[in-house]
């Protein structure tokens, strides 16, 4: 082992055959050593033991240790297929609890979206019909307020009627007479227009105004020949009321006025053929009946 190695062919096939021989040579050397130390160590039996068979005690732990191994083997092996066999199963219950639990989740979609969607409506229907209670309140709230505006109004009305019943009654029975919400009084004496009107005054009235036909109408039927309220002493041929108006609408009788004599107050004048055209201008010193006016 110790030669020389070239690149020769021939020489490194000649060195692998004496490497192979002195492989062989020391295997043979060591097995001789080895039976020889067991002949030395054996007990001696006889002649007949000398050529017994060599001892395999030396080969157990190897066999103990390779029937551990295949124990060991097989253990894991059925350890792998019942971990296998265990996982697949898992496997299996995961996905089956999977498809359930997905087909639950769109079941319960499908019945939360209907149950929504009839929520919505009734949702809906209860805005709606809130609404036309709204409306039905807001109406009945209007109507309620315009009955109270009437009722507060007729109950005004009622007093006003009331305390008109009131004065014509008091009136009535002190010689007044009602007519058009108006009372009227008439003398049983006769006055100059000042003094006629004074008399009025010291009534709580003023002479009085005539402001329709109807009225007009009605003070000719009383049958007198007497002041009214209306006079032209301030600016002649300007003819105003005893409040002030001026005179639009006249009454006058024929070719009246005249002003013959200074006649500037106006009387009412019974004795004419139009019971609407009556109206005389006279002087304001002649002693005439009068009417005096209270509105109520």
């Amino acid at each position: 082992m110790n030669k020389k190695v070239t690149f020769d062919r021939g020489q490194m096939e000649e060195r692998i055959v004496d490497i192979y021989v002195s492989a062989d040579t020391l295997r043979d050397g060591e097995t001789s050593t080895k039976r020889e130390k067991t002949a030395d160590t054996a007990p001696n039996n006889g002649p007949g033991d000398q050529h017994s068979e060599p001892d395999s005690s030396g080969k157990r732990p190897f066999l103990v240790a390779a029937v551990f191994l295949g124990l060991l083997c097989v253990l894991l092996l059925a350890g792998i297929i019942g971990l296998s066999v265990y996982y697949n199963r898992a496997i299996k219950d995961s996905e089956d609890k999977r498809n359930n639990l997905s087909q639950s989740c769109s079941l319960y979609k499908t019945n939360a979206t209907a149950e929504r969607d009839q929520l919505q409506t009734r949702y809906n229907n209860l805005t709606k019909e809130r609404d036309q209670l709204q409306t039905r309140y807001n109406n009945l709230t209007e109507e309620r307020d315009q009955l109270q505006t009437r009722y507060n109004n007729l109950t005004e009305e009622k007093g006003h009627i009331q305390l008109k019943l009131f004065v014509i009654e008091q009136h009535c029975q002190e010689g007044w007479r009602y007519f058009d919400s108006s009372l009227y009084f008439l003398s049983t004496e006769t006055k100059t227009w000042e003094k006629s009107r004074q008399d009025c005054q010291g009534r709580g009235a003023d002479l009085v105004i005539i402001n329709s036909r109807e009225e007009q109408t009605f003070l000719f039927n009383l049958h007198l020949r007497a002041w009214i309220g209306l006079t032209d002493s301030v600016t002649e041929g300007i003819w105003k009321w005893v409040d002030g108006t001026p005179l639009t609408t006249g009454y006058w009788g024929k070719g009246q006025p005249d002003d013959y004599g200074q006649e500037d107050c106006v009387e009412i004048y019974y004795g004419q053929d139009d019971p609407v055209k009556t109206w005389n201008d006279e002087n304001c010193h002649k002693y005439h009946d009068w009417i005096c006016e209270k509105v109520v």
